[in-house]
């Protein structure tokens, strides 16, 4: 699987497309507003602390 963000790759035929994913890190500064983050962002929110 070759991951790209172009639209062709020279060389290749592209056979599918797949749909657009993300990430979201939080780096652990304390472990208290880490656990909070983690609720947050389990119930919908983003953490805002950060």
């Amino acid at each position: 699987m070759i991951i790209t963000t172009t639209p062709t790759i020279e060389g290749y035929r592209i056979i599918e497309y797949k749909q657009i994913v993300f990430g979201e890190v939080i780096a652990g500064i304390n472990f208290i507003k880490d656990l909070g983050a983690g609720f947050r962002n389990f119930f919908g929110g983003r953490s805002a602390g950060y």
